[in-house]
């Protein structure tokens, strides 16, 4: 739900309070005003409930017997004169008590799509406190909030709803919108529609307040990115290749001290962008730039690891160099990225399959170098795939020792090195940990044991210390794969400060 800084009251939408924005004024008129909304948009309703064209539709087309017609042909109102009165009563008693759920039961009890549209064009008609009523919603339950956004959609689809009414309800700095709201839960009943037009107009309004010169209110990035996660992944796509700036821009502001839920908003879009397939120069960008904005968000956290998950490949390809190594700057963006998902706390929701597919990647690669094991020389793509798996394993390393080093989280950090070892020991039995014996022999425990002793025998050096390279430099059978291995393994430790320091 918003949170709310100034807490002036605000303009109810109820029949005794009802304000009349210029652009809708042209809406106002006499006797069963819906029904007669409905005539002025074209009946538009039968479209939207499939029925064949419309005498007014067949007329527009240039169909004489239509146009006769037409005349005689009066729609029965969409509400009668006593439905829409118990309508606008129940708005009234919504805003009055602030309560959204009087909505929602007007709405079920209703349940045909072109009253609910009808219902929904008396509460936009209002501007900005219908967008205020919809955003204490995050107190209803998930059903009727989604309830909401299909009641909005059907609106919108059947003509009663249009954008700059929507667009009206959003506010604006000083008129329905306060400085520190987030708009979360309205956000969230746009995003729920699916509709790529309501969706962008909303992210369009919401986008020109926060970046006004005198009006910024980084608040508002809460909503943008909590509705742009509700666009399909095309539509995403294409908003992103619109908005090229619009990541970090985002980014700063749900990172601001004031934003409360930034870290959850954040989370949904990385999923979403994680959907677009294959990935994207802009959908890589939303991870990439988000790294240093996880944080201590579980939400967030668990998003970021999802999308490497599933795109690990290309997250790869986009930060390496033509030799196949990392950067600079990519090298430190994953060893922080390591450092929130490995080797810091709060742990998160799917987090033990994330080390699972960690060590597996990692494995899967090895392997394929060992098709190679032979080769005099290697073919240059397993030399590149050597520098790959090296470069990442550096990147890894680089996670634990910042957070060894400059975040002091010691005993975090050995907790997700004892549990990235452990899940090693299916995955390569022969492999030793110096003055323990096999891996594949020793306990959780005992391997513990040998990290925090590896560590008190070197305090000033962890990169020493845990030789984690080693595992599997020493299952690369081929000389020169495994020298370049352990060259990009040191190159990527080296540039990864480097990349922190970018």
């Amino acid at each position: 739900m918003s949170t709310r800084i100034d807490r002036n009251p605000r303009t109810n939408v109820g029949a005794t309070q009802k304000q009349e924005p210029a652009s809708t004024a042209a809406k106002s008129t006499s006797g069963n005003s819906v029904a007669e909304r409905s005539l002025l948009k074209g009946a538009a309703v039968d479209a939207f409930l499939g029925a064949p064209l419309t005498q007014r539709a067949l007329a527009s087309l240039g169909n004489p017997t239509a146009a006769a017609n037409q005349v005689a042909a009066t729609p029965a109102p969409v509400l009668s004169r006593e439905e829409e009165a118990a309508a606008r009563k129940a708005l009234e008693n919504a805003t009055n008590r602030e309560d959204p759920s009087y909505i929602t039961e007007w709405l079920k009890a209703h349940p045909d799509p072109a009253q609910q549209a009808a219902f929904m064009d008396m509460l936009f008609e209002y501007g900005a406190p219908a967008g205020n009523l919809l955003d204490k919603a995050g107190k209803l339950r998930p059903e009727d909030q989604k309830l909401l956004s299909k009641a909005v959609d059907a609106a919108y689809r059947s003509g009663a709803l249009t954008l700059d009414e929507l667009t009206e309800a959003v506010g604006s700095p000083g008129n329905g919108s306060w400085p520190g709201e987030t708009h979360e839960t309205l956000a969230n009943i746009i995003a729920g529609t699916g509709n790529p037009e309501l969706i962008n107009a909303y992210v369009e309004r919401e986008l020109e307040i926060m970046t006004a010169g005198n009006a910024e209110d980084p608040a508002r990035a809460v909503a943008i990115a909590t509705a742009l996660a509700g666009l399909p992944p095309a539509e995403l796509q294409k908003s992103l290749e619109r908005h090229p700036d619009i990541v970090p821009l985002l980014l700063k502001n749900l990172d601001d001290p004031i934003v409360m839920g930034g870290g959850s908003a954040l989370g949904k879009l990385l999923d979403a962008a994680s959907a677009i397939q294959p990935p994207t120069e802009q959908s890589l960008q939303v991870f990439m730039e988000s790294i240093s904005y996880l944080g201590q968000n579980s939400d967030s956290r668990a998003a970021a690891a999802r999308f490497f998950q599933r795109n690990a490949d290309a997250i790869l390809s986009a930060v390496d160099d033509a030799s196949g190594s990392i950067g600079s700057q990519g090298a430190g963006k994953l060893s922080e990225f390591f450092t929130r998902t490995l080797f810091t706390e709060p742990g998160f929701e799917g987090q033990e399959a994330f080390h699972a597919f960690v060590t597996g990647k990692l494995s899967e690669m090895q392997k394929t170098l060992e098709t190679q094991a032979q080769a005099n020389p290697p073919s240059q793509e397993t030399q590149r795939l050597a520098r790959a798996m090296g470069s990442l394993v550096g990147a890894i390393e680089g996670g634990f020792l910042l957070a060894v080093e400059e975040l002091d989280k010691r005993n975090e950090a050995v907790e997700g090195l004892v549990g990235l070892l452990f899940k090693l020991k299916e995955l390569l039995p022969s492999s030793k940990l110096p003055g323990a014996g096999k891996l594949q022999d020793l306990t959780i425990d005992q391997i513990e044991k040998w990290v925090v002793d590896a560590l008190k025998e070197h305090p000033d050096d962890p990169k020493d210390a845990i030789p984690f390279h080693r595992l599997f430099g020493e299952q690369i059978s081929n000389p020169l794969l495994r020298s370049i291995y352990d060259a990009a393994r040191l190159t990527s430790l080296e540039n990864r400060e480097l990349g922190l320091n970018d």
